[in-house]
């Protein structure tokens, strides 16, 4: 075999095992009962070892073992991120099917102790919503009743000092509810000036 031709294998070795790896991260539990690629997640050296002919999403793969410094440089002169690049895949593919075994048993959602569990689950968050749309309609209640004072106000000032205080009160009202419903603190706020009732423009 030519230098050039051996070269082109290693490569397109290494190409495939990244392709494995984001396979196995992809889902992970097809792989579950793979001793032979789990093994080959353990460490670079025991990656680089892997012989492997297999087949994902229709192409038939076929890796071959190469020796671990052959791999970088390879790795290096062909791949997108080098060498770590890959590195960070075996890893994480390792952690996708750690995660993947240590999931518990899927429960027979048909069955009555798993209908009454959804259930109480959908009553919980019903409650939720219903507890955050009275505060969200207090909310409202209250800043109508005040807004009427600060279009009313004489001067400015009382204009901005009103409206900074209907912001406040939205602000505390609101943190009652859980977070994702929450309205953040302004950090600043601008009061536009509104003529006072009863005054006409110049």
């Amino acid at each position: 075999m030519k230098w050039d031709e051996g070269k082109a294998i290693q490569t397109a070795s290494i190409e495939n095992t990244r392709k494995l790896l984001l396979a196995i991260i992809a889902t992970p539990s097809k792989y579950l009962g793979n001793t032979e690629i789990r093994n080959a997640l353990i460490s670079q050296a025991s990656l680089t070892k892997l012989d492997l002919k297999t087949n994902i999403e229709g192409e038939t793969l076929h890796i071959s073992p190469i020796s671990l410094n052959t791999f970088k440089q390879r790795s290096e002169e062909h791949l997108p991120g080098g060498f770590s690049a890959i590195d960070s895949l075996r890893k994480n593919a390792a952690l996708a099917i750690n995660k993947e075994e240590q999931k518990p048993p899927t429960k027979n959602n048909r069955t009555r102790d798993a209908i009454l569990e959804q259930l109480a689950e959908a009553n919980l968050i019903l409650d939720v919503h219903k507890r955050s749309n009275l505060i969200l309609l207090q909310t409202l209640s209250d800043v109508r009743s005040k807004l009427d004072g600060v279009v009313s106000a004489q001067d400015e000032v009382t204009r901005k000092v009103r409206a900074a205080e209907i912001l406040k009160r939205i602000t505390a009202i609101t943190s009652l509810n859980p977070e994702m419903y929450q309205i953040p603190p302004l950090q600043k706020a601008s009061v536009v000036s509104i003529a006072t009732k009863g005054k006409k423009d110049d």
